[in-house]
């Protein structure tokens, strides 16, 4: 018994899908996905990524974030926030040691030159 595939099951009148197609629909599931289950880290990072790819930066930094919050020490995450802020032009402070890491440098420099 020959075993058919998916394509040859649609027949002949069917038209194939652009990906753009296909990544709206996905995106259509995903959403879907996320609205029963918005922890659903596999789905937000799928999701995350094909924004990335369509260049919806803000979105997709949205959703990476959302994914740091359920696990702060995703590293898909974390590349895709520096992603989006190289993308944006922006440096991401969350990605540096305590936020403010050269200012506490900084002022820490400063206490020692003051000092006797």
């Amino acid at each position: 018994m020959a075993v058919m595939s998916v394509e040859e099951t649609k027949g002949p009148s069917s038209t194939p899908r652009s990906s753009d197609e296909d990544r709206f629909i996905r995106l259509a599931r995903l959403h879907e996905l996320l609205t029963v289950c918005p922890s659903d880290i596999l789905s937000r990072c799928e999701l995350a990524g094909i924004l990335e790819v369509m260049e919806m930066y803000e979105e997709a930094l949205a959703n990476w974030n959302a994914v740091i919050e359920c696990d702060a020490n995703n590293l898909k995450a974390r590349e895709g926030v520096a992603r989006c802020h190289r993308h944006a032009g922006r440096h991401p402070q969350s990605m540096s040691c305590g936020g403010g890491y050269d200012d506490d440098l900084g002022s820490s420099r400063t206490n020692r030159q003051g000092s006797p």
